[in-house]
């Protein structure tokens, strides 16, 4: 009975040990946050109307602003995850991000979500292609998101309609139709 008592302790002891590694592994590897600079679409618009041509480029980083906004009203990706911080970039339709998640209020884990972009009128659309911790990929069927949509049309005149969506590297080209 007490060779079964400790080898029952000695496997809470692994066990524990090998949880507490783990913990570790996931942990984040930088500070992320889900703070944004509101882009200046009106000012875009503005320049549009003077150069005469119905279109806008958003920068990368407009990109990411605009991408941020969209996850702090609603951080929430899965049940339980909920996301403390996050870094976009772009090339061409694919996207990553570096999020900071919070798992069951407990663990702080650090990920690499891959999406692929699409535009449909009027959402730009962001279909979940894969997720990685630390170099390690996580199967779709353990860890799948919703798709993320993001309204482009919400912030712009009611006279101008977004034609075309165009991606290119690290920017997105828009074009408009006036109504």
């Amino acid at each position: 009975m007490i060779v079964f008592i400790k080898r029952l302790a000695a496997l809470a002891v692994i066990l524990a040990i090998l949880a507490a590694g783990a913990a570790w592994y996931v942990r984040p590897a930088k500070p992320l946050d889900l703070s944004y600079v509101q882009p200046d679409l009106r000012g875009k618009l503005t320049a549009m109307l003077s150069t005469r041509r119905p279109e806008m480029v958003l920068t990368g980083r407009e990109v990411n602003d605009l991408l941020k906004q969209a996850l702090s009203a609603r951080p929430e990706l899965h049940p339980g995850v909920l996301v403390t911080g996050a870094a976009f970039a772009l090339q061409d339709e694919r996207l990553s991000a570096d999020v900071n998640l919070l798992v069951r209020q407990r663990l702080e884990a650090g990920a690499r979500l891959w999406f692929k972009l699409s535009w449909t009128e009027p959402y730009l659309t962001a279909v979940h292609t894969g997720t990685e911790i630390r170099g390690i990929s996580v199967p779709l069927e353990w860890f799948r998101l919703d798709p993320l949509q993001l309204d482009l049309n919400a912030d712009l005149p009611k006279q101008l309609r977004i034609r075309e969506v165009a991606f290119e590297g690290s920017t997105v080209r828009l074009s408009f139709n006036i109504r």
